[in-house]
């Protein structure tokens, strides 16, 4: 236990010393970008469902063709795997610039590559943003980032009703420490950007979150 504490106290001393580099200012056309994040299993998908907003992926469809996602997820090294799914995100960002419609929620963005290898290490984190930062000018990110908070076991009995490769995937990060990490991750995160805000979907029904959630979404519906 006291070893398990050192480490997670360790990591989150890691990422106290990181700072974000400067993205781009909020589009001023196209619609307004709400991104769902968290840990696997805390019902990003089902909330993206229950909003009934128009919704999608926060990484380009192009990019989740099943062998290659399993590969990018499973098999490929650490940075390979980081700037395949960043790639993704930045494209989807892209597209969503001509997007009719005057808002979309994205079931994760960037920040969740970001979350993934944050929670393995600060270090990899600090590499990664070193290398986002010449470019970071030209990154747009979402203007409403909703973070679901769920507990470890939340979030493995949801995992455990999932079939097939959506499970084998959702399982490699399955372990308690990794989840503290990522969850410690965006509350990193929430202290370098102001438009971050939690929901906890331990203390509420699905339907007292999506309510949650549309009513900050109205706070930002003029982004």
């Amino acid at each position: 236990m006291t070893s398990t504490m050192n480490e997670r106290e360790l990591h989150r001393t890691g990422l106290s010393r990181l700072v974000l580099p400067s993205f781009a200012a909020p589009a001023s056309s196209g619609p307004c970008i709400v991104a769902l994040e968290g840990p696997n299993g805390a019902g990003k998908t089902t909330l993206a469902r229950a909003l009934q907003f128009p919704h999608c992926l926060g990484t380009d469809d192009a990019w989740f063709t099943e062998p290659f996602k399993v590969r990018m997820i499973r098999d490929a090294e650490w940075f390979a795997s980081a700037m395949f799914f960043l790639s993704g995100c930045f494209e989807q960002m892209r597209m969503l610039r001509s997007h009719r419609d005057k808002l979309v929620v994205m079931d994760r963005s960037l920040w969740s590559t970001l979350a993934v290898h944050g929670a393995e290490s600060a270090e990899r984190l600090e590499l990664l943003l070193a290398m986002l930062r010449p470019v970071a000018c030209q990154i747009r990110v979402p203007h409403l980032t909703l973070v679901l908070e769920a507990s470890f076991t939340t979030c493995q009995t949801r995992i455990a009703k999932k079939t097939g490769t959506a499970r084998a995937l959702d399982e490699l990060t399955a372990n308690a420490t990794f989840h503290e990490c990522e969850q410690e991750f965006y509350r990193w995160l929430s202290r370098q950007r102001s438009e971050v805000r939690f929901l906890d979907v331990d203390q509420a029904s699905p339907e007292a979150v999506a309510l949650q959630a549309r009513d900050l979404i109205r706070q930002y519906a003029a982004c």
